[in-house]
């Protein structure tokens, strides 16, 4: 396994990953599992692709998961070749498609990060960036959570003031997502190529910021609770977003 290499665990993710072209560096299965269906449909796949298996012991495939509910399978896939935000956008406009953007200005935890993946990959998101300031990679705890999303998610670490400056040069609008700030997120219509941004965990987007959002939404909370968890209203927004999507079709 080489640093960059992001984790695959359980039988549905390796097989998806798979299927998808993705580039698997070696799998690894439990001796105990060799005459399973799903396991040997898997390692059909695997050698017709002439990916490296390995069996090993469960307290082995423990080991290199860091779970027990590993389904006697782990893989490891090469990270891809990095890619920058004008790259995507551009790739965007000549597929005459609406990008769809995330930006965090601080993030403190990987399982948020974690779980912000694999809610973007469901919602068919473009890319994540983050301030370099937090956290801003793939770790092992990262792709553990995203439960492969960190496999076809791409993930930028980069200034948000430059990633901004980026966005506008392709007429993106951002739009802040703050506690309390302009209209609640599902009364605006946010149809087309769009870019959120997001605060950070212990604090909201910082000023320099909030002036460079084109517009403001915000969720709708009891006004006991200061916020929601940042991964959590991430998902809202980024599925609301869909809603209003499969509403006009």
């Amino acid at each position: 396994m080489k640093k960059d290499d992001i984790i695959l665990i359980g039988r549905n993710m390796v097989h998806d990953a798979l299927e998808s072209g993705q580039d698997i560096e070696i799998i690894y299965i439990g001796k105990n599992s060799r005459h399973d269906p799903r396991i040997q449909e898997i390692s059909h796949l695997a050698q017709k692709k002439n990916i490296d298996i390995s069996y090993v012991t469960p307290g082995k495939l423990g080991v290199l998961s860091s779970t027990d509910k590993h389904q006697n399978i782990v893989a490891y896939m090469r990270k891809k070749d990095d890619i920058t935000l004008q790259q995507i956008l551009e790739r965007k406009r000549q597929e005459k498609k609406d990008p769809f953007i995330l930006l965090f200005n601080k993030l403190d935890y990987e399982q948020n990060l974690g779980a912000i993946i694999r809610s973007s990959w469901g919602a068919d998101v473009d890319a994540i960036i983050l301030s370099p300031t937090g956290v801003h990679s793939i770790t092992p705890v990262v792709a553990k959570v995203s439960h492969g999303g960190a496999a076809y998610i791409p993930v930028i670490s980069q200034s948000l003031f430059q990633a901004i400056e980026t966005l506008k040069e392709y007429a993106i609008p951002v739009v802040g997502v703050e506690v309390g700030m302009g209209t609640p997120y599902d009364k605006l219509t946010l149809l087309g190529p769009v870019a959120f941004l997001f605060g950070g965990e212990s604090s909201g987007i910082s000023e320099p910021l909030t002036k460079k959002c084109d517009i403001f939404i915000h969720i709708p909370i009891n006004n006991s609770l200061a916020s929601l968890n940042i991964s959590v209203a991430t998902a809202l927004v980024l599925f609301e977003k869909r809603r209003q999507e499969r509403a006009t079709k």
